[in-house]
C-alpha cells in the first residue's frame, strides 16, 4: 500500500475512536452499506450521499486502441459502463461539522 492511503483497518480503528463503536459493527456497518450502494447502481440510479458527494453510472462509448510495439494491433474495447464519484464541494472541512 502507498505510504499516503490508509487501510481499511485504519479507517475502522478512526471510526471507532470517533463513534464509540466496536471495530466489528463498524465493518458490518459499511459492508452493509457499500453493498446497499452497490445494489442501487446495479439498478442504473445514482446514489448522493450528503455533504459527502455522489455516485453515478456513465457510459463509455466503444473505441479502438492502438497499444504501444511491439504488440500494435488495433483493440476495440466495446462500450461499457463505469462508476464516477464526485465529491461534495466541501468535503475537505466536512470534518469539522462532525
Amino acid at each position: 500500500m502507498k505510504e499516503n492511503q490508509v487501510s481499511l483497518n485504519e479507517l475502522l480503528r478512526k471510526a471507532k475512536e470517533r463513534s464509540g463503536l466496536s471495530q466489528e459493527v463498524l465493518r458490518q456497518s459499511l459492508h452493509a452499506l457499500l453493498g446497499a450502494i452497490s445494489e442501487i447502481m446495479d439498478d442504473g440510479k445514482g446514489v448522493v450521499l450528503d455533504n459527502f458527494g455522489s455516485f453515478e453510472l456513465r457510459t463509455v462509448k466503444e473505441r479502438t486502441m492502438t497499444p504501444p510495439p511491439p504488440n500494435n494491433t488495433p483493440i476495440v474495447v466495446p462500450e461499457h459502463q463505469v462508476v464516477r464519484f464526485k465529491p461534495y464541494k466541501n468535503l475537505l472541512i466536512y470534518h469539522m461539522k462532525y
